[in-house]
C-alpha cells in the first residue's frame, strides 16, 4: 500500500534526507513537501495518458448560453486535470476539434465544439494514492525530489541529476502505461466511465 507519506519519503531518499512522519510536523522538509506534492503529482498526472487515471464521460451543455451559430458550449469535466479528446459516441475513433477556454461571465471553464451529445476523454485528478501505477509512483516522487533538490540541499546538480533521473523513469513509466493501454484497449474500453 502506498501513501502520501510513502511518496514523500521516496522523494526524500533521492535527497540523501531523513524520513518524515507526517506533513504537518514542524519542519522545513515536511513544510516543503505539503507545499509542492499536490502541484507535482497534477504535473506529473498531466504529463502523459495514464490508463489508472483515464476516464470518459458525457459532457453537459451549458444551458445559460445561447447557442453559438454550429457550436455547443459544454461544462468542463469536473474531475478534469487534461481533456485528451472530445468525441461522439456513434463515432468514437474520431476525434472532434474542440476549443477549451475559460468564460468569465459563467466563472468557468468550457469545452466548445460542433457536436451535438459529445463525450470527453481525459485525465483525472487522483487523490487516493493507492490508485497510482507503480511507475508513476516513481517518476512522481523523483519529480518532486528535483523540485525540492535546491532548496533542502542547496545542490544545483543533484537537482540536474535528478530532472535526468526523472525523465528517463518518465519515458520508461510511459512506454509501459503504453502497452497496459493497448492491452486494456484490445479486451474491453481503455478507461473508466465516470458517474
Amino acid at each position: 500500500m502506498i501513501s502520501k507519506i510513502a511518496i514523500c519519503n521516496l522523494a526524500l531518499a533521492q535527497l540523501g534526507q531523513a524520513p518524515i512522519t507526517s506533513l504537518e510536523q514542524d519542519d522545513e522538509k515536511a513544510r516543503r513537501l505539503k507545499l509542492f506534492y499536490e502541484p507535482v503529482r497534477d504535473e506529473v498526472l498531466r504529463t502523459h495518458n495514464w490508463a489508472f487515471a483515464g476516464a470518459e464521460e458525457p459532457l453537459t451543455p451549458v444551458e445559460t448560453v445561447a447557442p453559438l451559430p454550429g457550436k455547443i458550449l459544454y461544462k468542463y469535466p469536473a474531475q478534469a486535470l487534461f481533456v485528451r479528446r472530445v468525441f461522439c459516441p456513434e463515432r468514437a475513433r474520431q476525434a472532434l476539434p474542440f476549443r477549451e477556454y475559460f468564460r468569465a461571465d459563467l466563472h468557468c471553464r468550457v469545452l466548445e465544439t460542433a457536436a451535438p451529445q459529445a463525450y470527453a476523454e481525459y485525465t483525472r485528478r487522483i487523490l487516493d494514492e493507492n490508485l497510482f501505477d507503480p511507475a508513476f509512483v516513481k517518476s512522481f516522487s523523483l519529480a518532486l525530489a528535483c523540485d525540492l533538490a535546491v532548496a533542502l540541499t542547496g545542490d544545483s546538480a543533484l537537482a540536474s541529476q535528478l530532472l535526468e533521473k526523472y525523465t528517463l523513469s518518465l519515458d520508461e513509466a510511459r512506454r509501459s502505461n503504453m502497452t497496459e493501454n493497448f492491452t486494456r484497449a484490445q479486451d474491453s474500453s481503455a478507461f473508466t466511465e465516470v458517474r
